[in-house]
C-alpha cells in the first residue's frame, strides 16, 4: 500500500488504533508481571513463615537429611527466585518495547511539540517522556542489577528470596 493513499485522517485513526493496542498490550504485561509476583512471592514467604514457625518447634522436613537436605531446599529456592526474576525481566523488555512504540506514535501526534496543541507554549507531555521505554545503551548485567536494585517486582522477588536463604542456612 502506498503511503500517498492515505489522507491524515486515516493515518491519525491507524495511529490512534495502534496507540490503544499498544497501550492494551502494556497493561497486559503489568497484570501478568503481578500474577508472577504473587505466585513466587506466595512461595517464598510461605517458606519463610514455616521456616519461622519450626524454629521454634522443631526441624524442618529436610533437617534429617543435613547439609544436603539444605542444598536441596536452597537450590529449590534459588531456581523459583531465578524463573520470577528471568520472567520479569523478559516482561520488562516486551514493556519498553511497547512504550518505545507508545512514544513514538506521541512524536507523531506531536504531543511532545510546544505551542502545538497549547497556544501557551507548553508541550502536551514534558520532554523526559521522549525517551520512555528506551535502555540507554548498557549491558545485559547492567540491566539486571538496575532492576534488581531498583524499587520493583524483581527487587522484592529476590530479596525474598535471599531473606528464604540465609533462614534455611541459620544455625538452630
Amino acid at each position: 500500500m502506498e503511503n500517498d493513499n492515505l489522507n491524515i485522517e486515516d493515518k491519525i485513526d491507524i495511529l490512534k488504533f495502534v496507540f490503544q493496542d499498544q497501550r492494551a498490550e502494556m497493561q497486559y504485561r503489568r497484570e501478568r508481571e503481578h500474577r508472577i509476583f504473587t505466585w513466587s512471592t506466595s512461595i517464598l514467604s510461605g517458606l519463610i513463615g514455616a521456616l519461622l514457625i519450626t524454629k521454634q518447634t522443631g526441624l524442618m522436613i529436610w533437617q534429617p537429611y543435613g547439609i544436603w537436605g539444605n542444598v536441596v531446599a536452597s537450590t529449590a529456592v534459588v531456581l523459583i527466585t531465578m524463573y520470577s526474576v528471568l520472567w520479569h525481566l523478559r516482561n520488562n523488555k516486551f514493556s519498553g518495547q511497547n512504550a518505545q512504540v507508545i512514544s513514538r506514535i506521541n512524536k507523531l501526534l506531536h504531543c511532545f511539540e510546544k505551542g502545538y496543541y497549547d497556544s501557551s507554549g507548553a508541550a502536551l507531555f514534558p520532554d523526559e517522556w521522549t525517551d520512555y521505554g528506551k535502555d540507554r545503551k548498557k549491558s545485559s548485567f547492567q540491566k539486571i542489577m538496575a532492576r534488581v536494585l531498583a524499587l520493583n517486582y524483581t527487587s522484592a522477588t529476590t530479596f525474598l528470596g535471599i531473606l528464604a536463604l540465609i533462614m534455611i542456612w541459620l544455625p538452630r
